[in-house]
């Protein structure tokens, strides 16, 4: 049986893998560069396989992952477009990405911070997710200027 934490946990973890490897499949059509375009596509492949490690554990806790809302969908796929409307040069599509890390990180780790009885199986997840992020971000500041 899975506990409040443990699906608040989960949960953000889950949401936090898919709304990275939807950002970059907004993105990646943008990129110019080709070593950007390299590591973004080693990141969506190591968000997939994380998402895929959650769903297993979903599966196995015979629970449902989040559904992801069509309305927040369209948020990143709209703010993705207007943010880089006048600005499509590889340092801000970097930044952007560094942005959404970032916010992923802050974002499990206050959800991990609320959730103290969280199993220590998910814990460990969130935390290989949030280290994942720290690493796309080292790499992505390669490309600012």
């Amino acid at each position: 049986m899975m506990t409040e934490a443990d699906r608040a946990v989960l949960d953000e973890s889950y949401r936090n893998t898919r709304m990275g490897r939807e950002a970059i499949n907004v993105i990646i059509g943008k990129v110019e560069d080709d070593d950007l375009a390299l590591d973004l596509n080693r990141q969506a492949c190591k968000f997939i396989q994380l998402e895929e490690k959650l769903q297993k554990e979903y599966r196995k806790a015979k629970e449902t992952p989040p559904e992801d809302s069509i309305m927040n969908r369209t948020r990143l796929w709209g703010g993705i477009q207007m943010n880089t409307l006048l600005n499509a040069s590889t340092e801000h599509l970097a930044d952007m990405m560094i942005q959404g890390n970032t916010k992923g990180i802050t974002e499990l780790m206050k959800t991990v911070k609320k959730n103290k009885s969280v199993q220590k199986e998910y814990y460990e997840m969130a935390q290989e997710l949030m280290d994942f992020e720290e690493k796309n971000i080292e790499k992505l500041k390669a490309y600012l200027r």
